[in-house]
């Protein structure tokens, strides 16, 4: 069904500090824009997409999926929220729980 976490998405309410607390882990910015981007680890592994939000917004950490195609969706005990869409960057996505209600989502990039 997937090929493995893609990305881990993190959202914060500070950029600044939480790109500095992953750099300090050894983590290294590979794209900033402005305020989310991307971190990748010199030893491999997956990648970190941080993304600031409003300070009265609850905050969201999910895994993102690869998937080879956009054809499959998982059965049960996933719980899909969103069915495969468009994404704003030229993704399709679904938006799925696990069975304890965690986010991830599935991306395939064509």
């Amino acid at each position: 069904m997937t090929n493995g976490i893609s990305y881990i998405y993190v959202e914060t309410h500070n950029w600044g500090k939480t790109v500095k607390f992953w750099q300090q882990m050894g983590f290294e910015l590979q794209l900033d824009l402005g305020s989310s981007g991307t971190l990748v680890h010199p030893a491999g592994g997956s990648s970190l997409f941080i993304q600031e939000v409003p300070a009265d917004r609850a905050l969201e950490i999910h895994m993102c999926l690869a998937a080879p195609d956009d054809q499959s969706t998982p059965g049960a005990p996933a719980v899909v929220t969103k069915t495969w869409h468009d994404s704003h960057w030229g993704t399709r996505l679904l938006n799925m729980q696990d069975p304890d209600g965690r986010a991830a989502v599935i991306e395939y990039r064509p």
